[in-house]
């Protein structure tokens, strides 16, 4: 091992291979960022997890990480990737990731897919795309929604189900559910689901494009097989420590810790505090009536009352 690597602390975020060559990881908010900041690594990912084939994959994309929001949210998340994309068959989509499972988890899948729903909605108006066309057309479609998608990579147990890593949730009609015959309402907006835990039990190997992206996600660099696709193989050289200024390892380091999670753990933990609290009083208060209740009742069948008519006494509260 290179000497300046041998005197390097060792980092949670940093593995080493056989020769001495240090990776990052990229399951960590920070690191994650560094491995998807490139459009074809970006662009090779999201067909690969929407299963886009060769006639409807995405051709052309934006993207951009912590994206001001101007509602309440953390201001400031980067582990959120947006991306802006166009598909083959003339689709537009909003699409989020996400690569950890949060305090507050459904609340804020659904506040950013929300916001990324109204923003799309926003930026689909204003499109060269919806500018371009004829004005009737424009007037009828002008309340037409874009695709709103958002990709939760999570290195957390998350699905109830064992046998599966991915699941995508939707609108459904409760109606249908209980009658059988459920299809999502619509299709426009959606939540793709990944349980990385999962991934990792049950797929072993790589066979396809999709697998080399959980597995180098969840496990990292040291974990994949070593390819000559150039897409892969610039992903890779993405997370080589050696490319990178002390400048950005120091700035890496100092992102590590993520204040916002912090805080949303904490208020988890209150607010889950304070559930178990108002429990307990209702079991306290529980056990007390049952307790008063017994007393009355023996008081009762030692005037020889019968049991039928204490229930009912009893039951009036």
């Amino acid at each position: 091992m290179p000497e300046e690597n041998a005197s390097r602390p060792t980092k949670k975020y940093i593995v080493t291979n056989e020769r001495g060559e240090e990776f990052l990881l990229p399951k960590y908010a920070a690191t994650f960022r560094i491995l998807m900041d490139d459009k074809e690594t970006i662009r090779d990912v999201l067909n690969s997890l929407l299963q886009l084939d060769r006639d409807h994959e995405i051709t052309e994309l934006e993207y951009e990480f912590e994206k001001p929001i101007d509602i309440f949210m953390p201001e400031n998340d980067p582990a959120r990737l947006d991306v802006w994309v166009h598909t083959r068959d003339k689709r537009h989509m909003n699409i989020e990731m996400q690569n950890k499972v949060h305090s507050f988890l459904y609340d804020r899948m659904q506040l950013y897919n929300s916001y990324l729903t109204l923003r799309g909605k926003y930026e689909f108006n204003r499109s060269p795309y919806f500018l371009g066309l004829p004005e009737e057309e424009r007037r009828y479609r002008y309340y037409e929604l874009p695709e709103t998608v958002s990709i939760w990579l999570c290195n957390d147990p998350i699905l109830k189900p064992k046998d599966i890593y991915k699941d995508v949730w939707s609108t459904y009609s409760e109606h249908d559910v209980e009658s059988g015959n459920a299809l999502p309402i619509s299709r426009k907006n959606r939540y793709i689901v990944i349980d990385l835990p999962n991934f990792v039990k049950l797929r072993k190997g790589v066979k396809t494009r999709e697998d080399f992206w959980l597995r180098l996600i969840s496990r990292g660099p040291l974990q994949v097989p070593e390819t000559e696709d150039p897409i892969f193989a610039n992903a890779l050289d993405r997370l080589r420590v050696s490319r990178m200024s002390p400048e950005l390892l120091k700035a890496l380091e100092a992102n590590m810790f993520d204040h916002h999670e912090y805080e949303a753990i904490e208020a988890e933990a209150f607010l889950k505090g304070q559930a178990n609290g108002v429990q307990q009083e209702r079991e306290k208060n529980d056990a007390e009536c049952a307790a008063r209740d017994s007393k009355r009742a023996d008081y009762l069948r030692s005037q020889n009352v019968p049991d039928s008519v204490i229930s009912t006494m009893l039951s009036l509260k």
